[in-house]
This record gives structure tokens, C-alpha cells and sequence, in this order.
């Protein structure tokens, strides 16, 4: 899990080069681009790139990408390409979409210089790497992740803890006057993580079993508040099928990337915590959703360009602008989150 390759990638005319500008330069225009309101993450961009990865690829296909100054590039497939190294198998498996945040654009303007025809491209295509040992063909390394029956386990545990915990309760109040103002038809999650991590990291699978126990009363909550189906995705690279079988037995349906940003609108309940792709950045460009609960969003002089989900200056107008924040009560599974409503809403002074 988590190894990525990206390329190799040219400009559509087949070349590599193009005018070269100065990392001081190609900063300020990101920068100019950024205060003019130009949207890094259009949806219609993200979902042409998924229409395209969703065509039957194979290795050599190309995927057609335009960067932020209107130049268009060219991924290569590279899904079957194979390396040996020393005792182990490299195998990249099929592609997806890598976001670049606005601070990492900015930030990656000097290691880009050797690829200037990628210094304005924030949505580039990545593949997956798997490793296997060449002798006995298994995964490598061999992690014992816990069994379907393990998770479950797991997961009935955190919900029972969660339904009966204060901090549901003190969150359960909240929602309860945010859907007297709205219908909100869709919880969308992002970043949940899988829960069948081995014991000796007990706290990633504890907590995304506590994050997933989250989603379940909250969906149940509104689906009870308004009498009709609330539906609940959820998008992580990380799920299982282990995963995916406890959560769908739950009524959480598992989204490939990007079809959870996709699915965001005004009457969604977005959820995320401690993603490493820059969700907030993206849903700020795509909808206002109804509620967000996430990563709480700073004032711009605590978080650097090496967070995966920085608060750019467009995340913290956005936030400033449309919505007001509510208190998430603190919880160790959870981190320093806050729950964000769109202040059109009413209702919640």
C-alpha cells in the first residue's frame, strides 16, 4: 500500500520541452491564478480523466490530461511493466489520478524544472506498485492483516462503544438541527483508512472502525429525521475487500477515486480526517456541501506545504465565507476536527 510511479507524461505534440520559466516566475503565476479565482480542481476535469481511466487500459494507451495554462499532455499507460530487484518483483498495477495541491504546485516548481512541461500540471496520472517475492510469489512484504471475521469483530465493537459514547451523543445534537434545516440525502467519506491493519498497529484499524461507526449513526440519524434513504459512500485506495464486505453490511457503499468527490453536492455531509490527497482543497473547488466535517482549518501560519491536506488561502476564504463552525468534541480517534455548516442553513446559532 502507498507506493505510487507517475509518467511517463509529454506534451501532446510528442515533445518534452517547452518555454521554461523561472521558479520565481512560475510561482507567481500560480499564485496570480489562485487570488483571480481560477479553479485548480474543476469537477468536469476530474471527471473526464475517471471517464478515461474507466476505459478497458493497457499498457502503452494513452490518457490525455490539460494542465492549469491550457496545455495539454499526454500520460503513458505503464499497467504490466514488471522489474526485478534483488529478491523482490515490481509490478505497476492500473493507473489513477495524483492531485497535486496548490502549496505542493508551488513548492514543486524546482524539482519540476527538469520536467518543465509538468510545472503547471496539478492532475497527473499515477500507478500503483505492488511487490512480490520471487520465490514463493507472495505479497511482499507478508503483512498479517486481520480476517473478515476479525473486522467484523472489530467494527460491532466500535459501534456499539460509539452509539453509547457522549461525543456521539454531543454530535448527534448538532446534526439533529442542521437536518431540521435541510434534507441532506448523502454522507460522502474520504480517508476512513482500512480496519483490518495488524495488531501491532492496533490504532489505524481502531480508528477507522471508530470513523466508519461515525458514518453508520449518522446516516441512520438522517434517514430517521427525514423518512427516506440517505445514501453513504466512501473512498479510500487503502480499503480491502475485507473492508468493503463490513462496510456494505453496514450500508456504506466502497467508491473507486474520484467517484466520491464526484458525488458531492449542495445536500451532502462531507466527512474526512487526516486524508493525505488534498480533499479539502478539491471540494472547495467542486460544491458547498451542506456540512463538512474535517481537519480543522487554520488561520494559514500552522500548516506548510508538506501537509497532504494543506488549508490553502481558497480553502480558509471558502470556509470564512459559507460556513460556520460548530465544535467537534474532542476524540482520539477522530484528532482535532470540526464540523462546518453552510450558514445559509440557519438554525444553528
Amino acid at each position: 500500500m502507498g507506493h505510487y510511479v507517475v509518467g511517463p507524461c509529454h506534451l501532446a505534440d510528442g515533445t518534452f520541452s517547452r518555454k521554461t520559466e523561472s521558479p520565481t516566475e512560475a510561482r507567481s503565476r500560480i499564485d496570480e491564478w489562485l487570488d483571480k479565482g481560477k479553479v485548480f480542481f474543476p469537477r468536469e476535469a476530474i471527471r473526464d480523466i475517471h471517464e478515461q481511466l474507466k476505459r478497458p487500459l493497457s499498457k502503452g494507451d494513452k490518457i490525455p490530461v490539460k494542465s492549469l495554462d491550457g496545455t495539454k499532455l499526454v500520460f503513458e499507460v505503464r499497467t504490466g511493466e514488471t522489474r526485478d530487484i534483488g529478491q523482490h518483483r515490481e509490478d505497476i498495477g492500473k493507473p489513477s489520478i495524483r492531485y497535486i495541491s496548490y502549496e505542493s504546485l508551488r513548492a514543486g516548481v524546482e524539482s519540476t524544472r527538469d520536467y518543465p512541461h509538468l510545472i503547471y500540471c496539478n492532475l497527473r496520472i499515477k500507478h500503483e506498485i505492488t511487490f512480490t517475492d520471487i520465490e514463493t510469489g507472495e505479497p511482499a512484504p507478508s503483512i498479517a492483516f486481520k480476517s473478515l471475521s476479525e473486522a467484523e469483530r472489530l467494527f460491532d465493537t466500535a459501534l456499539r462503544v460509539w452509539e453509547e459514547s457522549e461525543v456521539w451523543g454531543q454530535i448527534e445534537a448538532t446534526l439533529v438541527c442542521v437536518a431540521s434545516t435541510i434534507n441532506i440525502k448523502k454522507i460522502v467519506g474520504f480517508a476512513c483508512g482500512t480496519m483490518v491493519f495488524p495488531e501491532d498497529t492496533p490504532y489505524f484499524s481502531y480508528n477507522s472502525a471508530f470513523q466508519h461507526a461515525f458514518l453508520v449513526t449518522a446516516q441512520r440519524l438522517l434517514q430517521r429525521r427525514h423518512a427516506n434513504e440517505v445514501f453513504c459512500y466512501v473512498q479510500d485506495p487503502a480499503y480491502t475487500e475485507r473492508d468493503q464486505s463490513v462496510l456494505e453490511a453496514h450500508g456504506i457503499k466502497v467508491v473507486d477515486d474520484p467517484e466520491g468527490f464526484l458525488e458531492v453536492d449542495e445536500s451532502s455531509l462531507v466527512f474526512s480526517c487526516a486524508p493525505n490527497v488534498p480533499v479539502k482543497q478539491i471540494i472547495a473547488d467542486i460544491a458547498r456541501p451542506a456540512v463538512i466535517i474535517w481537519d480543522r482549518v487554520g488561520n494559514g501560519n500552522d500548516k506548510g506545504h508538506l501537509e497532504t491536506d494543506p488549508d490553502s488561502p481558497r480553502v480558509r476564504q471558502v470556509m470564512s465565507s459559507f460556513y460556520r463552525t460548530l465544535e467537534f468534541p474532542h476524540d482520539e480517534h477522530f484528532g482535532d476536527i470540526a464540523v462546518y455548516a453552510r450558514k445559509d442553513l440557519g438554525g444553528l446559532e
